[in-house]
Parts: C-alpha cells; sequence; structure tokens
C-alpha cells in the first residue's frame, strides 16, 4: 500500500526520493516534440500497429475555463463564464466586451478601426499580462502600442472581467501566508522557501536602491579610474545577486497562479487518464499518450465507429464537470498529425470521405 503525504511528512519523502538512485525505465517523451515544421515530419513517422487507428482527443481551452469557473464560484462574477456557455470565440468575444468593438473588428488577424491594433490578439496576449502582473508600458513595447493604448486595455480588462485581478491577487496571497497553493482539487503546489527569501530581499531592498543610485554615479564619470572601474565592478555583481532574488520571488509569485489554474487541467487530464486506460483494458484498446491536454488512442479498426467517438467524447467532458461546459476536439489519424474530423471520416470502411482523401497528399 503507497504512503499517504501529508504535510508533516511531505520533506521527508521528498528528501528519500531524492537519495533514491535506483533506475526506472520511461517511455518516450513526446511533449517536447514540437508539432510544427520538422517536428510535424517526425510526428508524421508514428503510425499504430496493425490493424489499429489512431484516435486524438484534446481538452479545448481549459485554462481559461478554470479561470472562469473560480471566477464564477468564488466572487459570483459571470462575466467569462457567460462567454463558454454561450458556446462563442472566446477571444474575439473578450475583445468585443473589453474594447466595445463589433465583432469585425475583433476576429483573428483583424484592426480596430483605427489600425492601431489586432484586438483579438492583444486580448490574448494581454490576459496572461494581466495575470503576471505586467505593466502597462512593458506591455505596450510587448505588442507595439501606444502607452496610451495598452493603458486603456488595462482599464478596460478591469472593468470588464471584475474579479480577474482579484482572483489573481487572492491565490498569491493565500502562497504568500501559507507557503503554498492548491488546485481546485486540493492538490497542493508548496514554495517553501518563499517567505525566508521574500523577508531577506525586503531588507535589501534598500541597500538595491543605493546599489543603482551609485552604479548610475559611476557610470556618470568621464575618465574612470582604475578604482572606480574596481568598485563599478563590485557594484554590479552585489545588483546580481540581490536583483536575482527580487526575480526569483517575482517568479514564484507567478508560478503560483500558474499552479492552480495549469495544476487544474492536469488533475481534470489525468481523472481522463484513468477512465480512458479502464476503457482501454475493457476494449483491447491502447493508450498511446498524454500529451499536454490531448489523449491519443489506439483503437482496433472494426471499434472505429461513432459511437466510439462518442464515449471518448463524454469521457473528455464529462469526467469532470464545472460550472462551464467542457469542450473537446476529436481527430481520426491513420498517421499522427495527419488527422480528420469525425465527419469527415467513412467509418464503414475505416478510411477518410472520398472528398477529403486527398487532404495531407
Amino acid at each position: 500500500m503507497g504512503m499517504t503525504i501529508t504535510d508533516a511528512n511531505y520533506h521527508a519523502i521528498v528528501r528519500k526520493l531524492i537519495a533514491d538512485e535506483r533506475k526506472v525505465a520511461k517511455g518516450t517523451n513526446l511533449q517536447n516534440m514540437p508539432s510544427k515544421g520538422a517536428g510535424n515530419r517526425v510526428r508524421n513517422q508514428f503510425i499504430p500497429r496493425e490493424g489499429f487507428t489512431f484516435i486524438g482527443a484534446d481538452l479545448g481551452q481549459i485554462e481559461p475555463r478554470n479561470m472562469s469557473h473560480i471566477m464564477y464560484v468564488r466572487y459570483g462574477d459571470n462575466s467569462m463564464r457567460q462567454i463558454f456557455l454561450d458556446g462563442v470565440d472566446l477571444y474575439t468575444t473578450m475583445a468585443m466586451m473589453t474594447f466595445g468593438l463589433a465583432q469585425e473588428y475583433c476576429v483573428d488577424k483583424a484592426y480596430d478601426p483605427t489600425g492601431t491594433f489586432q484586438p483579438r490578439k492583444m486580448m490574448k496576449t494581454g490576459q496572461l499580462a494581466v495575470s503576471y502582473d505586467q505593466s502597462p508600458k512593458s506591455f505596450a513595447k510587448k505588442m507595439n502600442v501606444t502607452d496610451d493604448v495598452a493603458h486603456m486595455f488595462f482599464e478596460n480588462f478591469d472593468r470588464t472581467f471584475p474579479s480577474f485581478k482579484t482572483m489573481v491577487a487572492d491565490i498569491r496571497e493565500f502562497m504568500r501566508r501559507h507557503g503554498y497553493v492548491e488546485t481546485l482539487d486540493g492538490r497542493k503546489r508548496r514554495f517553501p522557501d518563499y517567505k525566508s527569501v521574500a523577508a531577506a530581499q525586503t531588507k535589501n531592498e534598500q541597500r538595491l536602491i543605493r546599489l543603482y543610485t551609485e552604479r548610475k554615479a559611476l557610470r556618470n564619470i568621464t575618465k574612470p579610474s582604475p578604482r572606480d572601474e574596481q568598485r563599478m565592478l563590485a557594484v554590479q555583481d552585489e545588483i546580481d545577486i540581490l536583483a536575482a532574488k527580487r526575480g526569483l520571488i517575482g517568479y514564484w509569485e507567478r508560478a503560483a497562479f500558474n499552479a492552480v489554474i495549469q495544476g487544474t487541467g492536469a488533475d481534470i487530464l489525468k481523472r481522463i487518464g484513468i477512465r480512458i486506460a479502464q476503457i482501454c483494458r475493457e476494449r483491447g484498446w491502447e493508450f498511446n499518450a498524454s500529451i499536454h491536454d490531448e489523449i491519443i488512442v489506439s483503437v482496433p479498426d472494426e471499434q472505429v465507429t461513432p459511437e466510439t467517438i462518442a464515449l471518448i467524447n463524454d469521457v473528455m467532458t464529462k469526467t469532470t464537470e464545472l460550472s462551464v461546459p467542457l469542450t473537446t476536439d476529436i481527430v481520426i489519424q491513420k498517421r499522427w498529425m495527419q488527422e480528420f474530423g469525425p465527419d469527415d471520416w467513412d467509418y464503414a470502411n475505416n478510411r477518410p470521405l472520398p472528398e477529403f482523401a486527398d487532404k495531407y497528399k
């Protein structure tokens, strides 16, 4: 029987695992294989065993769905959730709501009426910028827009999705106080060194400011002496050390939010994987891969049917139920990444319908 991991024994178990030098055979890591360009051509070399067909299923936009669920159940904010209930494009609709523009200006690659920026692209990147506490000035530089446009985006975003920043701030504050965060399932991601490093950095902040001031003064010296140059090196070395610790604190705070949102997505896929594995044992399927938000199974050719597609759809969308619907994209493949939709498949002959047969030639 496996040992139950608790807050009391967590560190002891980690130390034991680190000290264990036994080797465990690992499968092929497909998660790091690119899905475009040369990576795509490599993926094309993977084929199912004789008499089987790949079926892949990918969860749709699971991270923003997790965000919208939290915003709704914890803060009563239906702003993002309603987009999923309506079944419309997330970022186009968010852009329409945020900028108050017609849909024609908010579809993919479209510009606003002034031709200044692409609302949908800004929305997709901007949601991450808000969750990472990026400044409007940094966001303006990243998106190649004016500071005024960036400020407008942040102000409108906060007004349109009022609990989003509160959600981010509350997750980070929980981590600061408790040293960990939890997914919606209660799985913990711990940040054991945050408090001590943050406390030390608070003490060193004034020192860092003085060092920046001294460095500026040294840089302004027209003809620095050898002593000035030596001092500049010492100042820069100390700045690098203190700034790295400040950066580490920022990284942990961003990671805390990601651990809740991405971690909840991982928990959902784990439950899907458990259910799929059981079905594979019962029906003679093979569970080939779990890659990010996607699963790939090999199904005997005679079982490639609309009923099988419906079963996989049920596993992907109903194993976990949130306050928003989960969706999935299912594809049938005789070769990995050569994808055909369920409606493009001739189930009687287990091949693409004639009108789609030349898709990858």
